[in-house]
């Protein structure tokens, strides 16, 4: 340890061996995610999230319930269990489970089909503005 602390400091930028082009900071690999691609996946998950919560808002609170439980969990609730719950069939909420998820896509479709149509007003109102500066 001592050797190592009092021996010079050597740069990374040194080469590898004196007939050689490559350097030290060649071998360093950086094996993490890049930061772009961190906040595109973290931007990216927000926004689902922000489409599923909006969504859900949509169903009634039996049929959000029942996805949740039977979609949305890590370990489903059972047909049975919910049966018991709602004293209704296990076919019952089959369902009510198929309906819900479909009013879910429906709904999430709904809304990113009009933030594409908000997205596309705003860029249309600026192009317009822009090309109105001109001529003035």
């Amino acid at each position: 340890m001592n050797r190592r602390l009092a021996a010079p400091d050597h740069s990374l930028n040194a080469p590898v061996r004196q007939d050689s082009e490559g350097e030290w900071q060649d071998w360093l690999v950086d094996e993490s995610e890049s930061q772009e691609t961190s906040i595109a996946d973290r931007e990216e998950l927000t926004g689902r999230k922000a489409l599923l919560t909006g969504a859900l808002k949509s169903l009634n609170e039996r049929e959000r319930h029942i996805l949740i439980e039977r979609r949305l969990k890590d370990n489903p609730t059972t047909l049975e269990d919910l049966s018991q719950q709602y004293n209704i069939s296990r076919e019952r909420v089959r369902q009510i489970e198929v309906r819900a998820f479909e009013k879910l896509q429906k709904a999430m479709k709904a809304q990113i089909a009009e933030r594409r149509l908000n997205a596309g007003n705003r860029q249309g109102a600026l192009t317009s503005e822009h090309v109105a500066g001109q001529h003035v």
